[in-house]
């Protein structure tokens, strides 16, 4: 068995993630079929196109963008999943039981069939699909004015990677003139962005290619371009936009939600970054001084390290009925509409939606979805974990190549049996074991997050470099060994 295919194995089962279809699932998939209704909204003829990475084949966003006297006008289109399942059908429960599409490298463990997320409701190109509409009308400063949402019909006029939009210079002149209106508005919409303190923290996860024969070829990390942020703030007003309208018509929402960080953990970081001669003391609210933490991280050779220990101090963003607003986005009401191909909250949103539209009686409590969101947050995270414990074991699988070799490190995590040093342009850290630090005997003081020698008082922080020597790699385990040299 290849590599990938082992390490995916592997934490399929030690995660407990579903993964097989069962016949009785197979069985409602002959029953679904495309069918249009003449009560939706013709939008077939106008420019829609999908913006994606080059391996995405679930297609659940379009977006087209018009500029007018008064501002912008801005379509947010979204593949109508709610549209195919149903609600407590066999899909329905297996797709609430994942969650979330789990997304390994070359491969995914999707939340709907194939059949559903690739094909009926994937807005593939010059192809009519069903979408649910967020029409968003922005003034000239690219604040929201107004929005509506409705049920329509699309055929998306062109399939772009975000390599691809970028380059778009000639061709369609619909879809030109969309894609600068967007340009336009993205801008101002990051200046708004920045007008009210959101983070920016950098936070990339490198991205695997994986050979034929199943084991690692190269490690990237992945470039964000102009056009990521195109489709990022088309996706936020949406979600702003379904946050105010589910709220507006049921008395609560289907919030995504990012709680204040603790006091404690701001001012930890406030402790460490004086340890590197900066001081925030002038700074009182919890949102300026994490900004000027990102601020000073930029500056630091340390960078990468730096805004691991910011994103350490703030909480998860979870799912919850309960209003408590963005802290990372900084905004006081948002949702998640926009991908209910692989996420079911999406779906949830999408379901209350419709049922506003369709005047059809709202059936569940507060707290019913209340107690769903919260299993939902749970899965979320366990996607997160499976995903990373997978590239994890493949860098593994690499290094065992590289035992006795030498390679320089940053310290990134300091505790009382070791130091957890990041290998360079791997992207994993390494245990340097406190039994290896030789001729002295070092103390970790959990104040100051070090280990200081007892005899002559030299210290190990977050930040330092080490040269190191690799000992010793177990994949199985993600486990790594490491010397100082």
């Amino acid at each position: 068995m290849s590599d990938i295919k082992s390490s995916i194995n592997q934490v399929i089962e030690e995660q407990n993630i579903p993964f097989e279809w069962s016949q009785v699932i197979f069985d409602e998939l002959e029953n679904i079929c495309l069918e249009f209704s003449d009560s939706r909204v013709d939008l077939t003829k106008k420019p829609f196109v999908t913006i994606d990475g080059k391996d995405a084949k679930d297609f659940d966003d379009a977006v087209l963008c018009e500029k007018n006297i008064e501002g912008f006008s801005l379509w947010v289109a979204i593949a109508d999943v709610a549209e195919v399942v149903n609600k407590n059908s066999e899909i329905d429960k297996e797709a609430f039981k994942r969650g979330t599409s789990i997304y390994f490298p070359n491969t995914v463990v999707p939340m709907l069939p194939e059949k559903i997320s690739n094909n009926i409701c994937s807005l593939v190109p010059n192809e009519k699909r069903n979408v649910l509409v967020c029409e968003i009308n922005f003034n000239l400063d690219a604040e929201i004015n107004s929005y509506n949402f409705f049920e329509a019909i699309i055929c998306s006029a062109h399939r772009f990677t975000y390599k691809e939009v970028l380059e778009y210079t000639k061709g369609d002149s619909e879809i030109i003139n969309s894609l600068e209106s967007l340009k336009i508005l993205t801008n101002k919409l990051l200046k708004n962005r920045q007008k009210r303190s959101a983070l920016e923290i950098e936070s990339q996860e490198p991205s695997l290619i994986i050979s034929d024969n199943g084991n690692l070829e190269k490690i990237n990390l992945p470039k964000r371009l102009f056009s990521h942020q195109m489709i990022e703030e088309s996706m936020i007003a949406a979600n702003i936009c379904a946050a105010k309208f589910i709220k507006k018509n049921i008395g609560f929402g289907v919030y995504r939600v990012h709680e204040e960080p603790d006091f404690i953990k701001v001012d930890n970081l406030k402790k460490f970054f004086s340890l590197k001669g900066y001081s925030s003391k002038a700074l009182s609210n919890p949102i300026d001084q994490i900004n000027s933490f990102i601020q000073h991280s930029a500056k630091a050779e340390e960078k990468k390290v730096l805004n691991v220990l910011i994103l350490q101090s703030l909480k998860r963003a979870k799912y919850s009925t309960n209003e408590i607003g963005h802290f990372g986005l900084q905004l006081e009401e948002y949702s998640h509409f926009t991908s209910p191909i692989r996420r079911y909250p999406d779906l949830i949103a999408h379901r209350l939606i419709k049922d506003i539209l369709n005047k059809s009686k709202h059936e569940n409590s507060k707290d019913f979805y209340d107690e769903a969101l919260e299993e939902l947050s749970s899965l979320e995270k366990r996607a997160e974990i499976s995903s990373r414990q997978v590239i994890q074991q493949m860098i593994c699988h690499k290094l065992k190549n590289y035992i006795g070799d030498k390679f320089s490190t940053h310290v990134v995590g300091v505790a009382e049996f070791g130091l957890f040093c990041e290998i360079e342009n791997y992207f994993i850290s390494g245990l340097i074991h406190v039994s290896d630090l030789r001729k002295d005997r070092y103390i970790f003081d959990s104040q100051a997050n070090i280990l200081k020698g007892r005899r002559t008082g030299r210290t190990f922080r977050v930040g330092q470099n080490i040269k190191v020597q690799l000992v010793n790699v177990s994949p199985e385990e993600r486990k790594i060994t490491l010397i100082p040299k």
